[in-house]
């Protein structure tokens, strides 16, 4: 998908109401900005809690496939 949008005299974007919608984005959710080989990348950030909370949900799915036991929050302790 493709959208404009302008960047106004103090440096904000508008991102477009359907990316919004696609990544799920909402008001005053952090997104990060990435420079790579002279392209901006633009994504939905991820909190540590949310890091860790869906490496706990992987874990367990991980420990029902092999029955081996994999605690990813202890990793960032």
């Amino acid at each position: 998908m493709n959208a404009e949008s302008k960047i106004d005299d103090k440096g904000r974007v508008c991102i477009p109401n359907e990316i919004r919608k696609i990544l799920n984005l909402k008001s005053g959710e952090k997104i990060l900005f990435q420079v790579q080989e002279g392209k901006i990348i633009l994504r939905k950030s991820t909190s540590v809690e949310e890091f860790i909370k869906k490496s706990d949900d992987f874990s367990k799915k991980l420990t029902e496939a092999t029955k081996n036991t994999i605690q990813f929050k202890k990793l960032f302790e």
